[in-house]
């Protein structure tokens, strides 16, 4: 079964006036409290839209340019969740172009959307038809004229209807028939690593999005043609991580390491090799003047090491992952931190460097856990003061009194 989509397919589909208005009146309401009171809207279905209006308050921050369009139809709020954001879906969207892209695991279509920007032709599967026809409707209403939508399996559809493309787009679904999360590239579907050598036969390059929780070694050396691997991190998360996938390319793979804004832009970014991790040398020091502690998707990354070589800084312990320097280092991947004081983990010691007894604690390589150390040591959450209880180089344990820059 195949059935491509257009607006003639969707005649009803979108919303009545009188309920655009209720979505738009109600925009900001509890959704549960006003379920509650939906005997008194008789001639509409509250439940219905407020299932809208709460898929629309999680969309709001992490799609804002959808969420402005007052006429587009949102998912569950579970599946706008699980959804790329706008920020990394533009960052996915700098990496390809070409003539003509397949999505393959087209969904709610947000990366198909941004994607598509970069390409004459896109075209976008998705075997749920309803999603299929939401999806067409909204990129209807986005103006997104050159996506083609088909309602099909994508791996029979993109044969059938023999599609060439420049590049192939895959975010396969990561919940197995229970709805439980699944990691491994085999329990996800499509199962891109199994359906490989015919995808090659469609397109030289794959973009495949996959859980950031995946080991990328093994995937990488599950997948062999892996170009790229960029690990992309957006406020304080890693996000995702995104394999560049050549039907040609042998070689060591690039591990391309970036932090973005809201926009998709780049922060931070750390390009590297295994190879230059593995032979990186590392310098251990007592904390001097400032203390770094790396992006988590640096931290996913891997690179442990080759941080020291690449910003000039001494790390803590080996396996503390937290980093030091005399100097001030503008653009380390992370955050940073002007060291006060080191103290032992005592809080006698600690209290003439924290008033109030009120600070913000990070455990890293110390024995003990968050809640623990705060009943132990009387402290208060919030405040100006980071501490970091941590084992240094030599063993010792200690903590590290610092202030944000």
């Amino acid at each position: 079964m195949s059935e491509v989509l257009t607006n003639k397919n969707l005649t009803e589909t979108g919303f009545t006036k009188a309920e655009l208005a209720f979505i738009q009146k109600h925009s900001d309401d509890d959704v549960t409290k006003l379920i509650l009171k939906s005997g008194q809207f008789k001639d509409l279905d509250v439940k219905k839209l407020a299932a809208q209006i709460l898929s629309r308050q999680k969309a709001s921050r992490k799609l804002p340019e959808w969420a402005a369009i007052e006429k587009l139809i949102f998912p569950p709020s579970l599946s706008v969740e699980q959804s790329s954001s706008e920020a990394t879906a533009k960052y996915k969207a700098s990496l390809i172009n070409g003539k003509l892209l397949i999505d393959i695991t087209g969904g709610m279509g947000v990366d198909s959307y941004y994607l598509s920007k970069n390409f004459a032709t896109s075209h976008y599967f998705e075997l749920q038809k309803e999603v299929a026809e939401t999806a067409a409707y909204n990129f209807s209403l986005l103006s997104a004229k050159n996506i083609k939508v088909h309602h099909s399996d994508s791996i029979e559809g993109i044969q059938k209807n023999d599609i060439h493309a420049d590049w192939i787009y895959a975010d396969p679904a990561r919940r197995d028939a229970n709805k439980q999360k699944v990691v491994l590239l085999s329990d996800c579907a499509p199962d891109v690593k199994f359906h490989l050598p015919q995808l090659f036969k469609h397109a030289p390059n794959l973009l495949l999005k996959t859980s950031p929780l995946l080991d990328i070694d093994l995937a990488a050396q599950e997948l062999k043609s892996v170009r790229e691997v960029h690990v992309v991190g957006y406020e304080q998360e890693c996000k995702e991580l995104l394999f560049n996938i050549s039907e040609t390319f042998s070689d060591d793979f690039l591990i391309m390491a970036r932090v973005i804004n809201s926009s998709g832009e780049i922060i931070y970014k750390l390009d590297f090799t295994r190879n230059q991790e593995r032979d990186a040398i590392v310098e251990f020091n007592e904390p001097l003047s400032y203390l770094y502690e790396p992006h988590p998707a640096i931290l996913k990354a891997g690179a442990f090491k080759y941080l020291c070589v690449a910003y000039d800084v001494k790390k803590l312990a080996a396996h503390s992952h937290l980093y030091t320097s005399q100097n001030l280092v503008p653009d380390f991947p992370g955050r940073t931190f002007e060291i006060t004081a080191v103290c032992k983990p005592d809080a006698k010691e600690m209290g003439q460097f924290v008033p109030e007894n009120k600070a913000n604690l990070t455990i890293r390589n110390f024995p003990a856990k968050i809640d623990d150390l705060r009943k132990k040591w009387r402290l208060k959450e919030g405040g100006d003061i980071y501490l970091f209880a941590t084992t240094l180089f030599n063993q010792k344990k200690a903590v590290v009194v610092t202030k944000k820059l």
